[in-house]
């Protein structure tokens, strides 16, 4: 169910929102908009209506939150301010905390949780699952032994780039762009995968044609799949949380495209010389291509099987 029909479905059910919600004792003001129920829904499960909530799993970014129903994915954000523990919290953190069952409003269970992390190569990652795959849900950035950094284009060698060589900018500091990497570094990884990424591998191309098909499709992945922010035009809808970001590519030196392409390298060769890729642009699909094995593209993970 897209996000739009699940605006609409609840914008149909306001007044059994606020019926289910008044049942709970919290009291619901005339002027609430659907914008409000969130925040009232949370003051269910934080003590009956009371700012100061005692039950609270966590205290998480709404950028890191999503709130799911059995009908679907709604992103609820919480634009106004709790306590918790003394602290109080302004406009860009949520309660984490299990809702009550509204199945009987035919709303279903509500469900506040944030993505996975992991560890990879020291930093952690969000990630995703996604058609039964644990997905980094960010761009690789690590730097690994026998990998140059900053060292232009490379056929033989296995390398990697900030996009402009500006680490400062696109680094740690803007960490959503990550390193772009040739394909031998690549291929580095994945000969050396138990020591450097354990439990994790670069994904084949059936890997990326598979996450494609769970989201409904090449021709609709890129609108599933992209990041909702970044992009020149174009942006995702965020309904998987895979925040595909458009950090660009690196040829022979030079850097291209930031903000208008996200590529991403897969493990599969295609020849001595190239390698696939999946990528995608401004439109809504996701995009097979296969590019010199010299070319800097970004990097995504995926969990080995258990």
């Amino acid at each position: 169910m897209s996000v739009a029909s699940e605006i609409t479905r609840l914008n149909g059910a306001k007044a059994d929102i606020i019926q289910a919600i008044t049942d709970k004792g919290v009291t619901v003001p005339s002027s609430a908009k659907l914008d409000d129920m969130a925040l009232l829904i949370a003051s269910i499960t934080g003590g009956g209506g009371s700012f100061e909530a005692d039950n609270i799993v966590n205290i998480v970014p709404i950028n890191k939150m999503v709130v799911v129903d059995s009908n679907g994915y709604i992103g609820f954000d919480l634009t106004n301010f709790f306590q918790y523990r003394g602290s109080t919290y302004y406009y860009n953190y949520a309660i984490l905390s299990t809702g009550d069952d509204f199945s009987s409003k035919g709303l279903g269970q509500v469900t506040f949780y944030t993505p996975a992390s992991n560890n990879i190569g020291g930093r952690v990652y969000n990630t995703v699952v996604i058609g039964g795959k644990e997905w980094m849900a960010e761009n690789l950035d690590f730097k690994f032994t026998g990998c140059a950094i900053g060292q232009g284009s490379s056929s033989s060698e296995p390398r990697a780039n900030y996009y402009q060589n500006n680490e400062a900018t696109y680094g740690v500091n803007g960490n959503k762009y990550g390193l772009l990497y040739n394909w031998i570094a690549v291929k580095y990884l994945e000969d050396h995968k138990s020591e450097l990424i354990p439990g994790w591998h670069v994904p084949t191309t059936t890997e990326w044609d598979a996450l494609a098909t769970a989201v409904g499709g090449s021709g609709v992945a890129g609108t599933k799949l992209k990041s909702t922010t970044g992009w020149s035009s174009g942006n995702g809808d965020g309904s998987y949380g895979f925040a595909a970001f458009p950090a660009g590519y690196q040829i022979s030196g030079s850097f291209y495209n930031l903000g208008s392409s996200a590529n991403f390298w897969t493990a599969t060769e295609s020849s001595s010389s190239n390698a696939y890729n999946r990528n995608f642009n401004t439109g809504a699909s996701m995009n097979s291509d296969n590019s010199n094995k010299s070319y800097g593209y970004s990097v995504r993970l995926v969990k080995d099987s258990q």
